[in-house]
């Protein structure tokens, strides 16, 4: 599955700005459900705490990738959100996030929301692939992003 097909532009959120996790994890699951993508903004919100409750998704390098599989998601998803400020995440190097792909599944999805996390992470190892979000001018340039580099 491309990440670019589950990734729309309305989901894509260039001038994101947050406190901490806490915040940023509240205002994403308002963008999220602003551009339809949950039934259920406070089951997707107690999802996404309890899996950071396992350990943070800040990944270091600037980068997170906060997840989360809950039946009140419709459907496999994923929305990208960029600080330029950056976000206080308890990144595992205890650095700012800039770079935030969060990824949606439905119970349902396990096995495609596994193969997409593992993805997502390691395309997220790639300068110039972080280095193309940093820069992206618009929404449609995020999705060429993931097009090129998927």
């Amino acid at each position: 599955m491309q990440l670019a097909e589950l990734c729309k532009e309305n989901m894509v959120f260039l001038d994101f700005a947050a406190e901490n996790k806490d915040d940023a994890l509240n205002r994403m699951v308002k963008a999220v459900e602003g551009a339809g993508g949950v039934d259920d903004i406070n089951g997707l919100r107690q999802a996404l705490i309890e899996r950071e409750k396992l350990g943070t998704t800040g990944v270091g390098g600037g980068v997170a990738i906060p997840h989360a599989r809950s039946a009140t998601i419709k459907d496999l998803s994923i929305a990208f959100f960029r600080s330029k400020a950056g976000i206080q995440f308890n990144a595992i190097d205890n650095k700012p996030v800039n770079l935030v792909f969060l990824l949606l599944a439905p119970l349902s999805a396990g096995g495609p929301y596994l193969k997409l996390l593992a993805k997502i992470s390691r395309l997220l190892r790639n300068d110039d692939f972080r280095s193309s979000l940093q820069d992206a001018g618009s929404a449609a340039d995020v999705i060429k992003t993931l097009k090129e580099h998927d």
